[in-house]
């Protein structure tokens, strides 16, 4: 079954003045996404590293949705969005999005890392 696995990074979070204020807001932001998008959620969305965060969805939702969600919440910020959309293999969902594998996974993180490369807000990887 494939999956479909955001990865979001803030740009340039180093240079925030308010990073701690910003990471508040990004959890906050998360909670409720969870929350509305639940019946789309495989795998929560969750803080993964500094100011990247991930979830896991069902192939079928809508990402520019869930993006803009996001976007709404947290209208002063700027982040890169890597797509990657697959099987997952270690698919126990009562593990975090973080500890689950699979090729969902590698081409989100492949995604993730050509946006930042590039400066493309988003990038989607099937």
């Amino acid at each position: 079954m494939e999956y479909m696995t955001i990865t979001c990074d803030i740009k340039n979070s180093c240079g925030l003045n308010n990073r701690e204020e910003v990471q508040i807001e990004l959890i906050n932001t998360l909670k409720e996404l969870n929350r509305q998008y639940a019946h789309v959620i495989a795998s929560p969305f969750i803080i993964t590293l500094g100011d990247e965060w991930q979830g896991l969805m069902n192939v079928e939702c809508n990402y520019e949705e869930i993006i803009a969600f996001i976007q709404a919440r947290m209208p002063d910020i700027t982040f890169y969005t890597g797509i990657g959309i697959g099987e997952v293999t270690i698919s126990n969902f009562e593990l975090t999005v973080n500890q689950l594998d699979g090729p969902s996974f590698h081409k989100a993180r492949k995604a993730i890392k050509v946006a930042k490369q590039h400066d493309y807000s988003l990038v989607l990887i099937k």
